[in-house]
């Protein structure tokens, strides 16, 4: 017999939401970023990197190494961008990095 999935339990269970934002990063962080969703300002290129990091470090927790940026226009044409938290070094180990310019 299978196991029963609670499917309100699990979804959205990987998206790095609002109350992940809050959970992880610095509270003048997420006070600051808060403002420019709700203003429309542009962002803070320091609170860019503050986001990224938190995000990257929750991403890796659950076992991501890459990313997607998906971009869903009021076209009805959406795109995709793909990317890697992981750069090859020339000794042949690895660099994990992103910050709020990606």
């Amino acid at each position: 017999m299978s196991e029963k999935i609670d499917v309100a339990e699990i979804f959205g269970s990987n998206v790095f939401s609002d109350a992940v934002m809050k959970q992880r990063l610095p509270k003048a962080v997420y006070k600051e970023l808060q403002k420019t969703i709700e203003l429309g300002k542009e962002l803070n290129p320091a609170i860019a990197d503050a986001v990224a990091n938190a995000m990257k470090d929750w991403a890796i927790e659950k076992g991501a190494t890459h990313y997607t940026h998906w971009f869903q226009p009021m076209t009805g044409i959406t795109a995709e961008k793909h990317d890697s938290f992981i750069s090859p070094t020339a000794d042949g180990k690895v660099l994990m990095e992103f910050s709020g310019k990606e």
